[in-house]
């Protein structure tokens, strides 16, 4: 993966943006203000005290994770077909990075070093969902220059072959984020009972 990365430049974007938003969300808390600092703290206590006294109602929680993810997953295959979807894409996929570093340094502030444990097994979902943002976006782009390229360039391409590749990524993506919300509000939540 990393000579892969290394090779493709597009990829190789994609994983200095990942890097980049995921430490400038790790950072982010530090400029809040105390107010909103405690209403995330705030937040966070009340979700992991809902998770101890076993109060979460997981079939509400899957519904809610499930149709976030789709519909982020669905918007970034969607722009993958058009040529305006570039910037958008890129734009979606930053924040879910910046999302990733922001929920893990949120737990540690609440926490503190003793919560880093607890921080780490929450972002598992997160950062899941940051690696299959980063693949589902590289193929969107991927897709939206092909486009490009046909359309401005005049390539001549075997679309019937790559239309039919880029649905089943979009299947196949749909089915990984089904797989990371059931992790994200079953499996994580139990295991942070056990803590």
């Amino acid at each position: 993966l990393i000579l892969e990365i290394k090779q493709n430049k597009l990829l190789l974007l994609l994983t200095i943006l990942a890097i980049v938003f995921t430490i400038i969300g790790i950072f982010f808390p530090a400029i809040l203000t105390e107010a909103n600092k405690e209403l995330i703290k705030n937040n966070i206590i009340e979700f992991i005290n809902k998770i101890d006294n076993n109060e979460i109602n997981y079939l509400s929680a899957l519904f809610y994770s499930s149709w976030n993810n789709i519909l982020v997953t669905f918007i970034l295959w969607i722009l993958g077909i058009s040529l305006i979807g570039i910037p958008f894409i890129i734009i979606i996929y930053i924040f879910k990075c910046f999302l990733t570093g922001f929920s893990f340094t949120s737990i540690l502030i609440t926490y503190g070093v003793k919560g880093s444990i607890t921080a780490m097994i929450y972002s598992i979902p997160n950062t899941l969902n940051s690696f299959g943002s980063l693949l589902l976006s590289y193929y969107a782009l991927s897709f939206s220059i092909t486009i490009y390229k046909c359309i401005f360039k005049r390539e001549n391409k075997n679309w019937s072959t790559i239309t039919k590749q880029y649905i089943k990524l979009g299947i196949f993506f749909l089915l990984y984020t089904i797989i990371i919300s059931v992790i994200e509000s079953y499996i994580i939540p139990n295991i942070l009972r056990l803590l």
